[in-house]
């Protein structure tokens, strides 16, 4: 009998594999050869999944961003929160319980950047779409509807992983997150 395969599903394990390999070493020291060799898939099988490394790549940054935005509100919004200040608590603790993943999300975005013959502008904007999508989930999720507040807690998010990347005991990502809670709660006068 033969064998009947998920498509999609399939698709989806290939780039959950690919995640921690372009994490470590780098969309441009990868290619498609090496991606199926290191995931343990012949190079026929990634080819019939994505046409390209550029398409594999942009597929990837598409699907970790709505599976971060669903696993975030799955874990956030059963919580019922009702005040500004749970919900910046709630979401700290979020980025808190998956720092790692996180880490490696900055390093595979700013990798990417760093390619010094960064032609292919339909992967410049896949990522631009992923930072979009999470800035539009946080205002959501927060409530609030001014792209400035949203553009700084995105910013102080980014800036929490990067500097616990450096020195993870001269920052506490739920200290920052109280004092981001305090701050926007008198600011909103909530």
């Amino acid at each position: 009998m033969p064998k009947i395969v998920n498509h999609d599903r399939y698709r989806k394990e290939l780039l959950t594999k690919c995640f921690d390999l372009f994490a470590q070493r780098g969309y441009g020291s990868l290619t498609m050869r090496q991606v199926a060799q290191e995931i343990g898939v012949s190079t026929g099988t990634l080819y019939h999944y994505f046409a390209s490394k550029e398409e594999l790549f942009r597929q990837l940054i598409a699907e970790i961003t709505e599976q971060d935005i669903l696993r975030a509100t799955d874990e956030i919004e059963a919580q019922s929160l009702k005040t500004i200040k749970e919900r910046i608590l709630a979401l700290g603790q979020f980025i808190a319980e998956n720092e790692d993943y996180f880490y490696k999300q900055t390093l595979l975005f700013i990798n990417f950047f760093q390619q010094p013959d960064l032609e292919e502008q339909q992967l410049v904007e896949a990522v631009k779409r992923s930072y979009k999508r999470y800035q539009e989930e946080i205002m959501k999720f927060l409530s609030i509807d001014n792209k400035a507040i949203v553009n700084h807690v995105s910013c102080l998010i980014d800036g929490l992983i990067s500097q616990r990347a450096f020195d993870p005991e001269s920052v506490s990502i739920k200290e920052q997150m109280e004092l981001l809670a305090q701050m926007l709660s008198v600011y909103l006068q909530e």
